[in-house]
């Protein structure tokens, strides 16, 4: 082989390239379309153990998402509640998840208490204002909280400024 033949080669390749690049650039065919409107998300299961504790942290995008606890010994309520105010860990800040509730120090977690005040009435109390609180860290109480207490259960969610209104989860509806 030559160097004049290698060269030539080269040449018709990129001759070639040159008369189909704008052809195949061009489309395939396919005539474009009106946006397909294709419903709600989809709504995935996540697998945990019954009643154990589900933390709601929030997506870049400002959605609720579910991050189950296994393993965490208190499945009551509270102990779910104590979880969310922790913050995310790092598995779920490498995910990007985040919180929208105001950052506490490390004993103020446990500041938080949760009690039945009737069979489906579930009373949450924190240790920060709620009047002004993000809608998203709202439901991020609620949906934590109801994640051990069962999805009948109203949450009265209660700070030192004010009592919200009873509420349920509405995560993936």
């Amino acid at each position: 082989m030559t160097l004049r033949s290698a060269s030539g080669r080269r040449t018709a390749a990129a001759v070639a390239a040159a008369l189909l690049g704008p052809a195949l650039v061009t489309g395939c065919g396919i005539k474009p379309t009106e946006v397909v409107e294709s419903g709600a998300a989809a709504r995935v299961p996540v697998a945990a153990p019954s009643r154990a504790p589900i933390v709601y942290f929030v997506t870049g995008g400002g959605h609720l998402v579910p991050s189950p606890y296994p393993e965490y010994a208190d499945n009551s309520p509270q102990g779910s509640l104590q979880l969310l105010l922790r913050g995310p860990g790092g598995v779920e800040q490498e995910a990007g998840l985040g919180t929208r509730l105001p950052p506490l120090d490390a004993g103020m977690a446990g500041g938080v208490r949760a009690f039945f005040s009737s069979e489906f009435r579930l009373e949450v109390r924190v240790p920060f204002p709620v009047a002004a609180l993000d809608p998203l860290g709202i439901k991020q109480i609620v949906c934590t909280a109801v994640s051990t207490a069962g999805p009948t259960v109203q949450v009265v969610v209660r700070g030192p400024d004010t009592e919200l209104e009873p509420t349920r989860c509405g995560a993936g509806r």
